[in-house]
């Protein structure tokens, strides 16, 4: 939600993050047909789907499969390609980007990048860190679906929820993240934090952590902007007005976890820098 008319005042209400299977996708992706070297002028790339089977890979392990649906000038049917990325322990580079191949990722970054490396496709992290491990089964399944082409409002397929009753963070814990950045989750703009407040179910060990989590800079150390210890209540964990919020820079990751959390919903407020968009 916005609030004000475009001023560079303007507060931004971001969220809510909530612990759910149905609101919190991890991936964003994108398709558009493009010619293919070496591909006869003849063949049209007219569509592609995804696929999500959370046992669908060795080890019943995270498989996500994007199938690339081609046919001929006379508008027959041609074979279909398709490209399998497997939840692995290690990243596994592409069999093949022009034929069908198979590939494998440890984490969410790996997978962005092995999507990125496919004629026509393009992927960026949603509501979940770069580091989030994909070397489990604690996704929700997903029937083969059109990806979205970048064209109109709604213009990009989001995908890869967690399940939320199962999906366990590096430590263990049950998790819910909101990615925030201006003007979109992804962009690396200078944003003041004036609020973060919400209520949560399940509480032990809890934590609520803000921290940048920037494409660029995966693999370094995070600044950490906000590190408090979770309560139940309705809780406001920051609260500044225009002239003593903090100035941090995009995106970041609203991070709340527990030992037992089973419920949460958070709302962060931010304004434009000066420096900013």
């Amino acid at each position: 939600m916005n609030l004000g008319n475009g001023k560079l005042d303007a507060i931004q209400i971001v969220g809510p993050l909530t612990l759910s299977d149905t609101t919190m996708p991890s991936l964003a992706l994108q398709w558009v047909p493009q010619p293919v070297r070496g591909e006869l002028q003849t063949v049209q790339r007219h569509n592609a789907t995804v696929t999500v089977a959370p046992t669908g890979a060795s080890g019943s392990l995270l498989l996500i499969t994007l199938t690339v649906q081609r046919k001929d000038f006379s508008g027959d049917a041609l074979a279909d390609l398709t490209y399998a990325i497997s939840g692995a322990a290690a990243k596994v580079p592409w069999t093949s980007t022009s034929a069908s191949g198979t590939a494998s990722a440890s984490t969410l970054k790996e997978a962005i990048d092995l999507i990125n490396e496919l004629p026509g496709f393009k992927a960026w992290a949603l509501h979940a860190p770069h580091a989030m491990a994909l070397n489990s089964d604690n996704f929700i399944a997903l029937s083969a679906t059109a990806i979205k082409t970048g064209v109109g409002p709604d213009g990009t397929s989001s995908i890869l929820y967690r399940d939320a009753s199962d999906f366990l963070d590096g430590n263990s814990d049950m998790v819910a993240y909101l990615r925030i950045g201006l003007p979109e989750v992804r962009d690396a703009n200078s944003f003041k934090l004036l609020g973060i407040e919400g209520v949560s179910t399940g509480v032990t060990n809890g934590v609520v952590r803000l921290y940048r989590d920037e494409y660029a800079e995966y693999g370094q150390t995070a600044e950490v902007y906000v590190n408090k210890a979770l309560v139940a209540a309705q809780t406001e964990y920051i609260g500044k007005d225009r002239s003593d919020a903090a100035t941090l820079r995009g995106p970041c990751i609203l991070e709340v976890r527990s030992d037992d959390l089973s419920a949460a919903e958070y709302r962060v407020a931010i304004m434009q820098d000066s420096l900013g968009a």
